[in-house]
């Protein structure tokens, strides 16, 4: 039986604490410390770029959006300078390539040597919407979609209703963090068949 009561009372002493030499009582926790970590926020950003499982509208549209607006912001600074410089040059490289940048190339360097007297003050956004997918690989998209460069002048433009975009994948930034440039972007020539992927 004592040795019971005496296996209780250290048991009790152990839990209870002890006292210190000043005759204050002081706690003895048997249970560690622990410091509970808060989780790192997740943040999954509206504007990622990172192909679905399934591409949709909805993906592509953001894809286009971002280089269109990119294609703006590269306009702007060719507007602000008149003239086209070396990283107008890159920014229009980063999102075009072919037949578009061709293009892209062309009306900057026609309007330049005019001082950009045609062009809105300041030049706007292309307007862009994606209609449907015409085909999509991990690598390529075809794409109808609603295009209107008016935003940019301040003459009348013709949009191009259900123009054909044709993208590909792309690896250049910082200029373009979409992925994607586009190929082809206009209304398809008479008599030919519309751009797909290879």
């Amino acid at each position: 039986m004592r040795r019971w009561l005496l296996l209780i009372s250290l048991l009790a002493a152990a839990c209870g604490g002890t006292a210190n030499p000043e005759g204050e009582a002081t706690t003895t926790s048997l249970v560690p410390e622990v410091t509970i970590l808060e989780p790192a926020p997740t943040t999954t950003s509206a504007s990622s770029f990172e192909v679905p499982a399934e591409v949709d509208v909805a993906y592509v549209q953001r894809v286009l959006k971002a280089i269109y607006h990119l294609d703006g912001e590269a306009t702007r600074r060719a507007y602000a300078a008149k003239a086209i410089d070396l990283e107008v040059v890159a920014r229009l490289e980063a999102l075009f390539s072919g037949k578009a940048l061709a293009g892209a190339r062309k009306v900057l360097a026609e309007n330049a040597v005019e001082g950009f007297i045609e062009f809105a003050d300041p030049p706007a956004d292309a307007f862009v919407r994606a209609v449907d997918l015409i085909q999509v690989t991990d690598r390529c998209m075809v794409v109808r979609a609603d295009l209107d460069f008016r935003p940019l002048f301040k003459k009348r433009v013709p949009p191009e209703p259900q123009a054909v975009i044709q993208l590909r994948r792309f690896e250049v930034l910082p200029f373009n963090p979409t992925g994607w440039g586009v190929v082809v972007a206009g209304d398809p020539d008479p008599g030919q068949s519309l751009k797909v992927c290879k």
